[in-house]
């Protein structure tokens, strides 16, 4: 086994010490016995953790919330930056316009063990494996929180949410009315334009949002950047008991997709046209009880364009030792339509839940049933044609109050897939209350994940024209990537002891928690050369080939002093203990095991934000990431970021108001590589103007 050592740059002590001497000192006696209803507004309520809704000091998980204040002066272009505000959180450019974000480390460019939501449903890929953070059709605007679960939470969102969930929960229609257009100008000659607008008709509630984005990339690749989306979210109250919210949304456009890690690396242009179609249904049948249908669909289609002639025919040139006719060139184009990427093909998601609520004495009750068929067609990664799969899944969590001050919180989902495989996945955790504000927690899980479709069905092969055969047949010219049908489940047990303090009078809190998470059976690709083809060449598996031990504490604090100012400080310590697994096999049959640390051992994240005047707003956050050895992106060095942002508003009339936001991003430099080598984040620097309206 490997372990990191424990280095902690005097920074994060800084950091640390800044958020830390915002703590309160301890209350007075009386203060202590004040009425827990003079403390519940201090305490957010949020749903992810369970599906119930729950205070915090009642949740068997961590959560951390981003909430709109955050939102808005962080000045981040895209929800991947907001998640650099989450502790054990790492956020990555993996190029100009391609962002990924993973939970522990522990990713290539393709993050794959982390369910991403928006208003509860699922953006993952199956094609892809991962979420596509460019298709989603959603405006930062229109987001009214998100709530991040750290650690598994499978037991309530399924397999995807192996290492935690994200849900984006955008503005209710019905609790705004009026809407905004802005426009963003600045580095990578970036010309952004949004819209936003809400109101009402009747018993109807709606709001129609959408933007166009375009930048040229970075100036070392041509990785630019268009897209158009538009999105409609209604609500629908014809009683007091019921409700029925529709949303629907489209996205299409192109981006640049390639690997910075050389600098003749050649990147090429990937359009997308996304669609989405979601309505939920929610009945409050009695006092007690609430019944809520749920069901929508998902739409990706990715295209690559086919190689050119010439690339082709030099790629003949080199296996064959001989420059190629045309004919035979052609002849191999028509064979494999060979892409420029791998990123192509289309996708489906169904998806169609029913769920319960009832509150029974001391007990919260949550059950359900869901079923969601998934399908990927791609000629690129899924050679052998159209794969599709159907999941069943049944789910319950409850929250039983056995004392006044001790709560048990438990649930379970058992899920079984039409590939052969099922899973029982389950979290208990007794919740202690310290008093009205704050609580400890003990929490235990395990948890186990379904293989995608990717997983269980990639395959790529590179074959040969007939001309080429002596027999006049078709042969395998070299093998890529094999499919693996029988694959296995993923595990984790995760241990944690948590600790949750909010401040009085909405002042804010602190989150600290202490973990170890138990990796079995992890999917990883393993290189064998295929004797039984030809034994110069490999072909690559998906197999259950590797574990991982994470041990560490995260801490979250945010408070607020008064109106004007408020603190966000975030840190996470990580050590990976690694059992070394093979990658490949060379020619004589030795192994190659990797060993390399997977995960960064510091993370943290800064924010400060002040109001000196009504109108005026002064931020700046500040990122750090250890360094990290990622599994597509190579070794890369720790880093220090720093954000700035100023904020003007003017009052041009009843009801309105203008807006000038200027953001620095990495406003000190150096130039720093977030994932591949040449992909370097520099100084950045945009404009924003918004007009809004009530």
């Amino acid at each position: 086994m490997i372990s990191r050592g424990s280095r902690c740059p005097l920074y994060l002590a800084t950091l640390l010490g800044l958020g830390l001497s915002a703590l309160p000192s301890l209350a007075s006696s009386e203060e202590l016995y004040l009425s827990e209803e003079a403390f519940l507004a201090d305490i957010p309520e949020i749903t992810s953790a369970t599906r119930l809704s729950q205070r915090l000091t009642e949740s068997p998980a961590s959560i951390s919330i981003i909430t709109r204040d955050m939102i808005s002066a962080s000045g981040a272009l895209n929800v991947p930056d907001l998640l650099r505000l989450v502790p054990g959180f790492q956020s990555f450019h993996v190029s100009a316009n391609k962002f990924a974000t993973t939970y522990h480390g522990a990713s290539d460019n393709f993050p794959r063990r982390l369910e991403v939501m928006v208003d509860g449903r699922s953006v993952y890929l199956p094609l892809l494996a991962t979420v596509d953070w460019t298709s989603l059709g959603l405006n930062l605007q229109d987001i009214e929180r998100i709530e991040v679960v750290r650690g598994s939470n499978v037991p309530t969102q399924g397999s995807n949410a192996f290492m935690g969930s994200i849900n984006i929960i955008t503005r209710e229609p019905a609790a705004e009315q009026g809407g905004y257009v802005s426009a963003t100008a600045g580095s990578m000659d970036t010309r952004n334009l949004q819209f936003g607008h809400s109101d009402s008709l009747g018993l109807w509630s709606y709001r129609l949002s959408g933007g166009h984005e375009q930048n040229d990339g970075t100036d070392l690749f041509s990785d630019s950047l268009t897209r158009n989306y538009l999105s409609v979210s209604g609500s629908y109250t014809p009683t007091l008991q019921e409700t029925l919210w529709l949303q629907a949304g489209i996205d299409r456009g192109h981006t640049h997709v390639g690997q910075a890690d050389k600098l003749v690396e050649q990147y090429h242009r990937r359009d997308h046209s996304a669609n989405y179609q979601s309505i939920k249904y929610q009945n409050l049948y009695s006092n007690t009880g609430t019944l809520q249908l749920t069901a929508y669909h998902n739409y990706l289609d990715l295209e690559t364009p086919v190689t050119d002639f010439a690339t082709v025919s030099d790629f003949l040139s080199d296996g064959l030792g001989f420059e190629p006719p045309a004919s035979l060139v052609h002849e191999f184009i028509a064979l494999n339509r060979p892409r420029e990427d791998a990123e192509h093909g289309t996708t489906h998601t169904y998806d169609a839940e029913l769920q319960l609520t009832e509150q029974l004495d001391q007990l919260d009750l949550v059950s359900g049933l869901g079923y969601r068929r998934e399908s990927a067609e791609s000629d690129v990664l899924l050679q052998s044609g159209k794969v599709s799969e159907e999941r069943w899944r049944l789910f319950s969590n409850l929250n039983w109050q056995l004392a006044p001050s001790w709560n048990l919180s438990t649930g379970f989902m058992y899920e079984d897939s039409s590939e052969g495989s099922d899973t029982l996945s389950y979290r208990h955790a007794l919740v202690h209350k310290l008093n009205a504000q704050s609580s400890l927690r003990l929490g235990y899980s395990i948890s186990e994940r379904l293989p995608s479709l990717l997983e269980r069905y990639n395959n790529n092969n590179i074959y040969a024209p007939a001309s080429l055969s002596p027999d006049n047949k078709v042969f395998v010219y070299d093998y890529d990537k094999a499919a693996n049908p029988n694959i296995g489940t993923e595990k984790i047990t995760t241990y944690e002891l948590g600790y949750y303090q909010a401040f009085r009078k909405s002042q804010g809190h602190l989150d600290l928690r202490l973990f170890r998470e138990q990796q079995e059976r992890m999917i990883g690709s393993y290189y064998v050369y295929a004797d039984e083809v030809d034994s110069r060449t490999r072909v690559g598996l998906n197999s259950n080939n590797f574990s991982w031990e994470n041990r560490g504490v995260e801490l979250q604090l945010k408070r607020y002093f008064g109106d004007q100012f408020f603190t966000v400080v975030n840190y996470a310590y990580t050590n990976t203990l690694i059992d070394p697994w093979v990658t490949n096999k060379d020619l004589n049959g030795a192994t190659i095991a990797f060993e390399d640390a997977v995960t960064p051992e510091h993370t943290a994240s800064l924010m400060l934000n002040w109001q000196p005047t009504v109108d005026l707003n002064l931020s700046l956050m500040h990122y750090y990431m250890d360094s990290v050895d990622w599994f597509e992106g190579g070794v890369r060095d720790s880093y220090q970021r720093t954000d700035l942002r100023a904020a003007q508003r003017w009052a041009i009339g009843p009801g309105s108001e203008l807006e000038a936001a200027l953001t620095v991003q990495n406003a000190f430099g150096p130039t720093y590589a977030e994932f591949y080598e040449y992909n370097l984040f520099d100084r950045r620097v945009w404009l924003q103007l918004m007009l809004r309206y009530h």
